[in-house]
């Protein structure tokens, strides 16, 4: 009985050594470095968008401070062209309300 029991635990321990030695960790390490690359991406693409937005605030914060300086200076910033002089209206002629029409081909 001793035998068939030292045979039935060193089975035992072969199975399980079996079990845990034939894991693929290739694979654990290839979703480990996806995952951390995915990770990357993302906070690349955060740090990306929170860039373009802190830029867009500072161009619009610039507008906002210029409008208000030229408005306290009074400054006008936009020099418009002077309207042209308007030429008088020209005598206009007065049509009779009865005209013989001269006919064009005789």
């Amino acid at each position: 009985m001793r035998n068939n029991s030292l045979v039935y635990i060193f089975s035992v321990v072969l199975f399980v050594c079996g079990t845990t030695s034939c894991h693929d960790t290739s694979e654990q390490v290839s979703e480990d470095l996806i995952s951390k690359a995915f990770l990357q991406k993302i906070e690349s693409f955060k740090q990306n968008k929170r860039q373009e937005c802190l830029s867009g605030i500072m161009v619009d914060a610039e507008v906002l401070v210029d409008s208000i300086i030229a408005q306290q200076l009074n400054l006008d910033t936009i020099d418009f062209p002077r309207k042209p002089i308007k030429p008088n209206s020209p005598n206009l002629k007065d049509i009779p309300e009865e005209f013989e029409l001269a006919p064009i081909k005789k």
